[in-house]
């Protein structure tokens, strides 16, 4: 009986051939590599202890998930602290300094005007610190201050046309003309015009003894403007500073007096020749002589000793005359002494009579006598 026969029992040979082939084993699973972000998953799901029994596609989108959290919370974190944190710093310290630059410009009469308000909402709703620094503060205070001083000049003129000048910052006040004021104004910016206030001129004439070399050298007359200077080379205190501006500034003088020994006069003027023939000798001599006392002089005319129109007439104007003599010709009386009649603030009386002894009145190039102008003239006029 062979297997080809049908009445071969099946399955009786397939041992023997189970035994003579070599049956295919199965192989064993290969281990796939974990990637970076597998191995972040199962970290992760080790930490929170991620349930077993959840598929690894679930296991898969909760670990996208929580890496993305984790990658936008650093996003973030870097973002504000390398971008978001230091503009915002930035900001804050270009507004602080924009508010500070705003307050000290809009100050006195002007720190509670409109436009500070106004300027102050725009620095604080800035979004930039370069919108911050587009805010023109200077231009604003510039105009607004210019309008206000020009309303308080025409307010603060005296019967003469004059006002005077009040800095704040240096304590010094400057009578002058409003048409000067008028250009000063027009001439700066906020900077320098909000330290500066107008009021009207509230003087006194003050008598003052001065030495010649206080005295502008003597050369100063009636009318002159004068500026007063303190002196403090004489004094012994510490950090003592010389201010390079006036203490009192465009004083006016009003009137000038010599002591009465200056207008003593004693003058001889004598010429000699002697004419010498054999033995004879013929000396020869003309002298001049002029004994006078001016203030006698003006007594006698007074008492109509003199004819009183010449007299004045001549005597004019002496002392000052006599000190532009001395100018000419480089000789002079040193030691004369000044009672001068000054026009000054009334707040600066008691510094003036204080400080007597080391102030000077020097007088402004600007408001220079005709001889001062006539030399500066002839020095840098072209030959």
């Amino acid at each position: 009986m062979t297997r080809k026969d049908p009445q071969f029992p099946r399955g009786f040979g397939e041992l023997d051939d189970l035994k003579n082939n070599n049956m295919p084993r199965p192989k064993l699973k290969e281990e796939k590599e974990i990637t970076a972000i597998e191995a972040f998953n199962n970290k992760l799901g080790s930490i929170f202890k991620i349930n077993d029994n959840i598929s690894d596609e679930k296991k898969r989108k909760i670990g996208m998930i929580i890496t993305t959290l984790v990658v936008l919370t650093l996003i973030v974190s870097a973002y504000y602290f390398l971008i978001y944190e230091p503009a915002q710093e930035e900001l804050n310290t270009a507004k602080t300094a924009k508010l500070n630059e705003l307050h000290s410009l809009y100050k006195g009469p002007l720190s509670s005007d409109g436009r500070v308000f106004s300027l102050e909402d725009e620095i604080n709703n800035a979004n930039s610190a370069y919108e911050v620094e587009s805010i023109n503060i200077m231009m604003y205070a510039t105009k607004d201050w210019k309008n206000f001083h020009l309303k308080s000049i025409r307010s603060n003129t005296d019967q003469f046309n004059r006002t005077m000048a009040v800095y704040s910052n240096e304590s010094r006040n400057i009578i002058m003309s409003a048409e000067d004021a008028i250009n000063i104004v027009n001439g700066n910016d906020a900077e320098k015009l909000c330290e500066i206030t107008f009021q009207k001129p509230n003087t006194v004439s003050v008598p003052i003894l001065v030495s010649r070399l206080q005295a502008g050298a003597g050369l100063i007359s009636v009318g002159s403007i004068v500026d007063i200077y303190k002196n403090n080379n004489d004094t012994f205190e510490e950090n003592v500073t010389n201010s390079t501006e006036a203490a009192v500034s465009g004083c006016t003088v009003l009137s000038i007096m010599r002591y009465e020994d200056n207008g003593e006069i004693e003058s001889e003027y004598s010429k000699a020749n002697t004419i010498v023939e054999g033995n004879m000798t013929n000396p020869s001599e003309n002298t001049q002589a002029f004994n006078s006392n001016v203030l006698e002089m003006l007594k006698g005319a007074i008492i109509r000793g003199y004819d009183e129109e010449a007299t004045i007439d001549m005597l004019r104007d002496y002392g000052i005359k006599l000190s532009n003599y001395e100018r000419q010709i480089n000789l002079g009386d040193l030691d004369a002494e000044y009672m001068l009649l000054v026009e000054a603030p009334q707040d600066k009386v008691n510094f003036i009579l204080d400080n007597m002894d080391s102030i000077v009145l020097t007088i402004p190039t600007s408001k220079a006598p005709s001889w001062m102008a006539g030399e500066i003239n002839a020095t840098y006029s072209p030959q």
